[in-house]
């Protein structure tokens, strides 16, 4: 795993994502002046000098299309990538939403072009293109490499615990080869990390009485296999805190915590920067939306309703109203699928997560960030921190109109989404930062695209 302010990201999937990057720019290039001297008569090409240019822009061009369609398919999930290999539903799609976009392309560029383009130039990048990212998607595994070994020290609730968050998350990068308890083996943990080839070693034990692993754990180390606590593992690779492995002091002795004012700063100009592009962006749909929701079922066009905030505070958060009025005459319950509340319109709006557009003036007021955990209801508030062990640290950050949460785990409607959902609150608490605030509205694209996460 890479790290860069704060952040955990995989250095398979970059590394897969720059090989694919190359090899697209590289055979979109070469088919694009392959097809041109094929096709086009001699002596009527343009000068190289005023030719190269071109075909690079091209080539860029082509890249650009092409990875954000195998991005929106989930392609660069490096388990559905190995998957996809063998059947290539995926891919066959998103190479054919790349062909449509190229031939319009196709139409459009040669009136734009300075230069004009040989016959044959465009299809040619295209073909290249198409056979560039088919060679690395078919030798994915020696790209990336095969998935990284984990050895779990622990055969309790704990170590199957990591297991499934392994399985769960893991993206088909990491593989379990073993839960052993030297207790019970007799096998020193570095001889079984040795046998079993193990690229990592995770303490989950789930009861360290009699346990004197210290001078093993150190071996596996210097025979350079990562060594981590369970906690420390799923934060870094998994990306979330497991509340089941927290402790307080993980969290007190945590120097990312400590939010200098300049950052802060930097954070509230971000906020408002992006709160006030898309306002403005949408504003003319806005109006849209507001008559249908006033032309579909009586009552107002927003909705205001009371929601904690920072520290605990409370305020109220602005949507456009996508529930009948009498939604909540029996009390305050949880969302749920196919609710029988969501009137006409806002079913539409919740599905594209336009009903929480409005809660820019959340942002702009001070109240919310662009980018934190969900704002949750203060009656919701006080049962989960009843049920559920660490639910106040969300209130450390403000909260956000989308999030690391939102973005990594479905719809909660339930105490145990609640609990999933804030493993990944809480490693956003500790590892936030604008890097990371940038990378969550560039995923929320994707999710507000194809619709995930709303209901």
């Amino acid at each position: 795993m890479l790290r860069v302010f704060h952040h955990y990201f995989s250095a398979k999937k970059l590394t897969f994502f720059l090989a694919e990057s190359s090899a697209i720019a590289l055979a979109c290039v070469m088919g694009a002046a392959a097809c041109a001297a094929l096709f086009a008569p001699a002596g009527t090409w343009p000068p190289l000098s005023e030719l190269w240019p071109t075909l690079l822009a091209l080539g860029a061009a082509f890249v650009v299309t092409f990875q954000f369609t195998l991005y929106l398919l989930d392609l660069y999930d490096l388990r559905v990538a190995a998957e996809d290999r063998e059947r290539g539903y995926r891919f066959l799609k998103a190479a054919g939403v790349t062909a449509m976009v190229a031939g319009g392309v196709m139409l459009v560029l040669p009136l734009a072009l300075p230069v004009a383009l040989p016959p044959g130039t465009l299809l040619g990048g295209a073909m290249g293109a198409l056979a560039g990212t088919l060679m690395v998607r078919v030798s994915i595994r020696a790209v990336v490499g095969a998935p990284d070994t984990v050895l779990l020290v622990g055969d309790g609730l704990k170590a199957r615990a990591v297991a499934s968050a392994i399985e769960a998350g893991g993206e088909g990068s990491y593989r379990v080869v073993g839960m052993v308890d030297p207790r019970v083996t007799g096998e020193s943990i570095d001889t079984s990390a040795h046998r079993l080839k193990a690229a990592y070693v995770v303490q989950a034990a789930d009861d360290m009485r009699g346990a004197n692993w210290v001078d093993s754990l150190l071996s596996c180390r210097l025979q350079g296999r990562r060594v981590y606590e369970a906690a420390g593992f799923c934060e870094r690779v998994l990306r979330r805190i497991p509340v089941q492995f927290l402790r307080a002091s993980d969290f007190a002795f945590a120097d990312e915590l400590t939010v200098s004012p300049l950052r802060r700063a930097l954070k509230r100009g971000f906020d408002i920067a992006v709160a006030s592009l898309l306002l403005l962006a949408a504003s003319p749909f806005l109006l849209v939306v507001a008559v249908a929701i006033k032309l579909d079922s009586k009552g107002p066009i927003f909705y205001r309703q009371e929601r904690t905030g920072l520290a605990g505070s409370t305020f109220h958060l602005w949507k456009f109203r996508s529930m009948r009025t009498d939604a909540e005459k029996n009390g305050a319950v949880w969302a749920r699928a196919n609710d029988d509340r969501v009137t006409r319109v806002g079913r539409f709006i919740r599905r594209t997560r336009i009903d929480e557009i409005p809660q820019v003036f959340n942002v702009l007021m001070g109240e919310m960030s662009f980018v934190g955990p969900r704002p949750e209801r203060p009656v919701f508030v006080e049962q989960l921190k009843q049920q559920i062990p660490f639910y106040g640290l969300r209130e450390a950050v403000k909260p956000g109109l989308t999030g690391w949460a939102q973005i990594r785990y479905p719809y909660g409607a339930s105490v145990e989404d609640a609990r999933n959902k804030l493993e990944f609150d809480l490693y956003y608490v500790k590892n936030g930062s604008l890097f990371l605030d940038v990378g969550i509205i560039f995923h929320t694209v994707r999710h507000v695209l194809l619709g995930r996460g709303a209901r």
